[in-house]
Formats: C-alpha cells, structure tokens, sequence
C-alpha cells in the first residue's frame, strides 16, 4: 500500500503534554511489529520537520485535504497462516489374511462401519471391528491347547465339531464305537484303573471316584470317595458305562477317559469320521485351562457388545476370553455367516480404529489372493486438515489448540489440533511436521474433498488497547512517532505515541496525549 504525503503540518510540533511512555511486557513484539508495518506498508516513510520561531512551537495546523480514522480501544490479534488440505487421512490398506478368490468387494466410495463385510474371500466374509490392536492371533477360549491323542487303534465313528463345548461327562471320540469322555481332573490318566488284590490308591482313583460321584452315579452311597479303588469302586464305574454305552467290565483302561481341568471347547480336529486312527496319534485339541487375555480380547468383547452380541447382559468387558464371550462370538458368527467355532480368526474379522472409506480397489473380483495381499485402499471417514508445519515454527503448534480453517468459499470455521508429529520429515527442500486438524463442526466440509483451506493461528494477542490504523503514524523527524489528531476548527495538532502490538492493519499506541474517540489523520 502506498501513503498519500501531502498532508500539511505548516510547521507543527508533536503535543507530548505529560506523555511518559510505559514499559510494556509487549515490548520486545512492539519493536517487531512496528518494524514490520514500516517496511512493509509504507505508512511512515513521511518523516515530519517542524520549524521554530522567535514566537515558540506552532502547536496547531490546518487541515488540508485528508481524511479521519477514530481512535478506538479493541483487542488486536495476530495470526499466522498456513496451506492445508482438507480430506480424509489415509489409512493402511487392508490385506487378505488367507489365499482364496475375491468373491465381493464394497464399491469405491463406500463406508464400511463396524460389523460390515469389508470383502469376501472365498465366500466368507471379512468384517469390520472397532479397535486399535491389529488381530495378531486367533482369539480363542485359551491361549494354549491341549492335544489329546488316540490311544488305541481302529476308525474313528464319532467326533465332535470345532467349537463344541466340551463338560464332565461329555464324549470326546468314539474309535470302533467306543467312546473316550471327559472326566474333570488334574492328574492325567496314565494307567488302568481297576480293582486288584492290593487296590489301587492314588490321586487319579480319587478324582475318578469324585467325578463319578458328581455324575450321579454313587448317589447310592455304596461307593466311598477316598482314593482306593474298590470293589464298590468297580459296581459304580459298571453303571457309568452301561449309561455311556461302553464295555460294561467295572475297569478304566487307558484311554478311556480324558481327565480335564474343567469345562472347555474344542478347538481343532484332525481327523473325520471314517478315518483310520493309530495309537499314540492326536485326535482334536481342546481349549487349556487358562482363559486368554490380553487387549485383542478386551476390544472383541467390547465390539460384541457394541453390537448387541451380548443378549442377556452377561459378558464383562475384561479382557479374559471367558464362557460368556465364547457364547458372543458364536452368536456373531451365525449371524455373519461365518463357522460357528467360537473362535476369532484373522481371515474373519478386521480391526480399525474407525469406520473406512473405500478409496480404491487393490484386488478384483474373481482375483486370485494370498495372505497378505493388498485388497483394499482406505481412508478415515471424518474429514480432517493436513498441513506441514515448517521446523522454524516448531512449538506454535499443539495438540488440543484452536484454529480457524478458511475453506475454499472463505467460510472460517472452528477447528482443533489433534496431532503433531514428533519426528520431522522433509517435503521438497524444507523441514517440516506433519499436523492433522479436526473440524469443530464436520458438517461444515460436507462435499469437499482434497479441497486446499488455509489454517490460521493466533500467535500472538493484545486486549483492551488504544489503537490506531497504521497509516496515521508519522516518522517523527528527530525520533519516534507521532499521529495528528483533529483539534477542530480545521486545525489539527501533532501527538507523540509509542507504538506497540501491530495486527490487522491498526497499531496499539501508547499516549497521554489523545484517547478513545479521538479522530486522527490517515493519509
């Protein structure tokens, strides 16, 4: 802007009356500012000379052509402005956890929320679950499995399904018809159990007694549950296995029974009906005695219940894989389509943070996949601002601090920080931080995509100051600065002022000389 100096002063000089400038905490932004208006607007490149006569100081000047601002008390406020571009963060592509065919992709553009199919593999659908711990694991009832292997030869004629629960009492396998069950214990079965001449006493005779009697099968009283294998011992172990359709001969042979800790699940099987089965081979595994935990447990069970998997209430969001949220994940499988095991694997389910925009499609229907392979390209669903904030101007920025965001219309909305990078990176030949802004009001953005906005951010402020526009100060001939105020009657009459805090085109000034409502000259 250029300063219109034809401004008569017929020889004024400035009017100081008790003018004591003030030290002011401003002061080192003061000579900034100042500095920075001088330069870079020009308003005081008029530098005022004031002559003296033998009669004294002119202290007045008619006012020749000119115009008047008011002097006004505000609040001044400097911002810095930034490039942004207003979009969605990109996020990590989803991959395929198993090789298959694509069988479903959602279209370009699509948002998939919790508890959507992402894409289908083979025909089994990937779903979509809020959380921030990638799925590392197949999250199951226990952490570790116990095998349990056949011992004895034949074929196998029954044998339950992955997922089945598993309690005292219940039959494991059948080879050539004979059942193997599940007694609850903590010594492993390891002998014969059976009435001899010197009877058997020992931990396993006595949790065999115990379950027996838990089964209701010594409810008669004939049996005394204190570890020896009896003869009494031998009448009840003959009606447990008449009810369990096994060789009614009073003896447990190894093999028979499988002691477990309590109730489980069976967690994989290696064998079908009608296979052949050798001594000493594992037959299926079922759930060990520790229940898992972890943070991947915790955000399943809150991902169920979010999405009301947890019918009466009962499933605690702990973090330990417990009965109740097997009974979750089994009712989230039916319902999604997927093999009811009551186990979460990572060719089923998902994990992001939030809901996802389909950006693109990596694969392609009818593709051909591998674990691993890149399915997807997506993007968060909330728009956010993205600017590089460069390294001289480190520290401005914080998160949780208030900006403005001018959109490409000019519309200013409010806006947060959220995030700012730690670690610098280097974009074309400058050093900068990475800062994403969310939008107080998203609504706001609606429609706007990739869109360039500025961020503006208040670096500095002054309240409740005196201030003038920046073209009224005058480059003071012997030092300082000074504005010529309206004195009336066509006169005018020069006032010192020490300038402060610059922002908007106005300067704060500092004066004993002239107050708010006072009119001063801009050129």
């Amino acid at each position: 802007m250029t300063v219109d100096a034809e401004i008569a002063t017929n020889g004024a000089e400035p009017d100081t009356g008790d003018f004591n400038p003030k030290h002011r905490s401003a002061g080192r932004r003061i000579g900034r500012s100042i500095g920075l208006s001088i330069i870079g607007l020009g308003a005081v490149a008029a530098v005022w000379y004031f002559t003296q006569t033998d009669a004294g100081v002119d202290e007045t000047a008619e006012v020749s052509a000119a115009s008047f601002s008011e002097v006004i008390r505000t609040d001044l406020v400097e911002e810095t402005t930034y490039d942004g571009t207003l979009g969605r963060p990109a996020g990590d592509a989803l991959l395929a956890a198993a090789p298959g065919t694509v069988t479903w992709l959602p279209e370009t553009g699509i948002t998939v929320f919790q508890g959507d199919s992402v894409f289908e593999v083979d025909a089994h659908p990937v779903i979509l679950l809020y959380g921030s711990v990638p799925l590392y694991r197949p999250i199951a009832r226990s952490a570790t499995d116990v095998v349990v292997t056949s011992r004895g030869t034949g074929t196998i004629t029954s044998i339950p399904e992955v997922g089945t629960v598993i309690e005292q009492g219940d039959v494991l396998f059948e080879v050539d018809g004979n059942p193997v069950i599940a007694l609850y214990g903590d010594t492993p079965a390891y002998r014969t159990m059976a009435d001899q001449s010197t009877d058997l006493t020992g931990p396993d005779i006595l949790q065999l007694e115990e379950a027996l009697d838990a089964l209701g099968f010594a409810s008669d009283g004939e049996m005394t549950v204190d570890g020896e294998f009896t003869s009494a011992t031998a009448d009840v172990v003959e009606k447990w296995q008449a009810a369990v359709e096994a060789e009614e001969d009073g003896s447990v042979s190894l093999g028979e029974v499988v002691f477990i800790a309590g109730p489980t699940e069976v967690s994989s099987v290696a064998f079908s009906v009608g296979d052949s089965v050798g001594n000493g081979q594992p037959v299926l595994s079922i759930s060990g005695p520790e229940p898992m935990a972890g943070r991947d447990v915790e955000q399943l069970e809150a991902a169920l219940v979010a999405l009301g998997f947890d019918a009466d209430g009962s499933l605690e969001v702990d973090g330990t894989f417990t009965a109740e949220t097997s009974t979750a994940v089994k009712a989230f499988e039916e319902s999604n389509g997927l093999t009811v095991d009551g186990r979460i694997t990572p060719d089923e389910v998902l994990f992001a943070d939030a809901a996802v925009r389909v950006s693109s499609r990596l694969a392609s229907v009818g593709g051909p996949v591998n674990q691993g392979t890149p399915v997807l390209a997506v993007t968060g669903e909330q728009t956010v601002v993205t600017m590089n904030l460069p390294a001289a101007d480190q520290g401005i920025l914080e998160e949780g601090m208030a900006v403005t965001v001018e959109l490409p219309d000019g519309t200013d909305v409010p806006g947060t920080v959220t995030s700012v990078a730690t670690v610098a990176s280097v974009e074309g030949n400058e050093t900068v931080f990475a800062v994403e802004v969310e939008l107080d009001d998203p609504a706001a953005a609606s429609g706007l995509d990739e869109a360039p906005v500025d961020v503006k951010v208040v670096t500095d402020s002054v309240e409740n100051v005196m201030a003038v526009p920046v073209a009224a100060l005058l480059a003071l001939a012997e030092g300082g600065y000074g504005v010529e105020v309206d004195a009336g009657g066509g006169q005018t009459r020069l006032v010192a002022v020490e300038p402060g805090f610059f922002a908007d085109g106005f300067v704060e000034v500092v004066s004993d000389g002239i107050q708010p409502g006072d009119m001063v000259i801009v050129p």
